[in-house]
């Protein structure tokens, strides 16, 4: 695995890791029967019976948390459910934004039935910068560093709304770009999602104080080293 799991809080109700890029939270769609899943992982780690709460697609690392008793992981399902917890992403894409910010409200089909579901992100804009690679029909290669907040939780949200608006994410094999994502593994070795959740409030589920996680320091997270290289490379 590209980074090892570290533990951000741990208390006798929740405990909070850093996923890797790569893994799955649990067993699922895609699985092989050899791979280790954060959820196992974690249970041998603090050697305690999980609850899973929520999770992140293979390809997204972050901020990921656990219940440690079946009551906090009702209290935490419902606050997620009544949209008492906030998330936020960060997220390299193509191209520069018109706008310094905004909210996408688009409804997304559920791969399960196809049925239309409401969906809306906001996104704002962090820092852009063009990197002096030809790129397809483009003499140099714009990005923009993004902060994404998905305000409903649906399959592949914040990635198929930015493919959508045509700033998809770098690495995404699935909805992205394979031009920008040739290009980076071909410049930079790189070839996974620039996606990452950095920030998870959340009320702690026997308190009810807001718990404010984060998956790395300010400006020290996977996504802002990636864009320091980036930054770098542009000059």
């Amino acid at each position: 695995m590209e980074n090892a799991i570290r533990i951000l809080h741990r208390d006798e109700h929740v405990v909070v890791v850093a996923k890797p890029a790569g893994m799955l939270v649990h067993r699922g769609m895609g699985a092989s029967r050899d791979e280790t899943f954060l959820l196992q992982a974690v249970r041998d780690l603090v050697g305690a019976f999980l609850y899973p709460v929520h999770r992140l697609d293979r390809p997204t690392e972050g901020v990921v948390l656990f219940a440690l008793d079946s009551a906090s992981a009702r209290v935490l399902q419902e606050s997620w459910q009544t949209g008492s917890v906030r998330k936020t992403y960060r997220a390299i894409v193509r191209g520069w934004l018109a706008e310094p910010e905004g909210v996408r409200d688009e409804a997304l089909d559920s791969p399960d039935n196809g049925a239309l579901q409401e969906a809306r992100t906001r996104w704002k804009v962090l820092e852009q910068t063009t990197v002096p690679w030809p790129c397809g029909p483009h003499p140099g290669l714009r990005l923009s560093l993004l902060e994404l907040e998905p305000l409903t939780g649906r399959w592949h949200q914040l990635r198929r709304h930015a493919a959508r608006m045509g700033h998809p994410i770098a690495g995404d094999t699935t909805h992205g770009d394979r031009h920008v994502n040739h290009l980076l593994r071909d410049r930079l070795g790189w070839w996974r999602l620039h996606l990452e959740a950095t920030t998870l409030l959340v009320p702690h589920p026997t308190t009810g104080e807001i718990l404010r996680l984060e998956s790395a320091p300010a400006g020290e997270g996977a996504i802002d080293e990636l864009w320091k290289a980036l930054r770098a490379c542009a000059g």
